[in-house]
């Protein structure tokens, strides 16, 4: 650590026994600006590897006591898989940019990281990754080096950014300019478009990719950052035979050997606008290296040779983030709740998927608040929900459980598992569902009258009924108050 951040408070906060940074304040890592990613960050390996990167820079950060800070959040958030190395990546540069303009204005040391800095930097400067910059901060805070908390975004005067997704004019119109390209590069497009992917996970996906549950066929994919872990998820039908031509196309030019969906390409061509349209690709018999900024390049080039412009005029802009970004928003539209949105982009922190999500003004007028109580009605929480979704929902008279839709006919009145969420400790309830709550009483309290009618007060059916009128009473209770 530098002699700067040793004296200073922040260094008693640090090393004490009960932070997380203790375990890692006399790290020999820390001693060094660079970073070999194969030795010191072992499990970015296989990422690096995908990009072609062999190094963290971190020398470029100019305050020496933000150099070591970056440092030490990257062993944690690294070592909890919480940042990526194109995180990491992005959250360096920016860190760098943000130290920059510290110096600038005057602001050289640690108790600079404060609330009123922090904001007056959001507020000001427009060209530094914002919110890689408040990921790093979030680190800190967790850590106990600065009081205050970030949340997603930082409160500012600047203008409202554009939404970080594809126009459905810009959308269309690269559909079509996709089927220009080789078969192999259109597919990856569309998985990219229809999953959600990340760049990575279209290199990870396996040969042996397709499975079928129940009549839905499912694709594995890996998580991206857990590189360990694996996920089914839905595949549209469309894709099906696509997936199928890819797998042939693969070995038949590579044989049983090699284990992925997707060989690694050349352009044979020296760059793709002004040689020829479309790109000719020759294919190589290992696993994708630097996907990402291929993807974005031939999305680029794309773009410029079939002139796609969005309903202003101006040439579209596309990164292959963007279709996540869609997917995620494009679902959230369609009424899928936040965990369902969370299991689909892969994401290991549950409020992730929030700032994935484009909520237009028009649809925000729509958002209508609801505050929930608990059983005890002790606490209130809040949650925003939309009238669109709600309508879907009704409409195709579904329910959405943990693993699915159920589609029980309401003709059918016998469930096993009937109103099995009333016990969880985790359900919350409004005043809009007050009369359900007392009609399922009711209901219940009259199958109980009827048992005991009929001498049978120890039976199933009468302790099933009880057990629903006590858990009921005081919900009810709570609600009526």
């Amino acid at each position: 650590m530098t002699v700067a951040l040793q004296e200073a408070q922040l260094f008693e906060i640090l090393s004490h026994p009960g932070n997380i940074a203790s375990t890692y304040i006399t790290d020999v890592r820390l001693q060094r600006d660079i970073w070999n990613i194969e030795q010191d960050l072992p499990l970015l390996r296989e990422e690096a590897h995908l990009a072609g990167r062999k190094n963290i820079n971190f020398q470029i950060i100019i305050l020496e006591w933000l150099k070591d800070l970056v440092k030490l959040a990257a062993l944690i958030a690294v070592g909890n898989r919480r940042w990526s190395l194109s995180r990491l990546s992005n959250i360096v540069s920016a860190v760098n940019k943000f130290s920059v303009w510290l110096v600038n204005q005057g602001y050289v040391t640690p108790s600079v990281l404060n609330y009123q800095v922090v904001q007056k930097w959001a507020e000001n400067v427009t060209e530094v990754n914002e919110c890689a910059v408040l990921g790093f901060l979030s680190v800190l805070n967790e850590l106990g080096c600065i009081q205050f908390k970030i949340q997603g975004s930082w409160p500012s005067n600047k203008q409202a950014k554009s939404p970080n997704i594809i126009p459905e004019e810009v959308k269309h119109k690269i559909d079509l300019a996709l089927e220009q390209l080789d078969k192999p590069i259109y597919l990856i497009f569309k998985l990219h478009e229809a999953l959600g992917t990340r760049s990575i996970e279209l290199a990870k996906i396996p040969l042996d990719c397709l499975r079928t549950r129940k009549e839905i066929h499912r694709i594995r994919l890996c998580t991206g950052k857990q590189n360990d872990i694996e996920q089914e998820q839905d595949i549209p039908e469309e894709l099906i035979p696509l997936v199928h031509q890819q797998q042939a196309f693969v070995r038949e030019h590579f044989g049983d050997t090699f284990s992925w969906l997707f060989p690694n390409w050349r352009s044979r061509r020296p760059g793709f606008s002004g040689k020829g349209w479309p790109p000719i690709f020759a294919y190589h018999q290992e696993q994708i290296i630097n996907v990402g900024h291929k993807l974005n390049q031939l999305l680029k080039s794309l773009i410029e040779e079939n002139d796609i412009r969005t309903n202003d005029g101006n040439l579209a802009y596309v990164t292959t983030h963007m279709f996540r970004r869609t997917y995620a928003t494009v679902a959230d539209r369609m009424g899928k709740r936040p965990d369902l949105i969370q299991h689909g982009l892969r994401h290991t922190n549950p409020n992730m998927q929030d700032s994935y999500v484009y909520v237009s003004p028009q649809q925000q007028e729509k958002r209508i608040e609801r505050v929930l109580v608990n059983k005890d009605g002790e606490r209130t929480t809040i949650y925003f929900t939309d009238q669109d979704s709600e309508f879907i929902r009704e409409e195709w008279t579904v329910r959405q459980v943990e693993l699915g839709l159920c589609a029980r006919p309401d003709i059918i009145k016998e469930c096993k598992s009937e109103y099995v969420c009333l016990g969880c400790e985790h359900i919350r309830f409004s005043q809009e569902h007050l009369l359900k709550l007392i009609e399922i009483k009711q209901a219940n309290q009259q199958l109980l009258d009827k048992c005991l009618e009929n001498n049978q007060s120890d039976s199933r059916r009468a302790n099933s009924a009880r057990q629903f009128i006590n858990i009921l009473n005081p919900i009810i209770v709570s609600l009526q108050q």
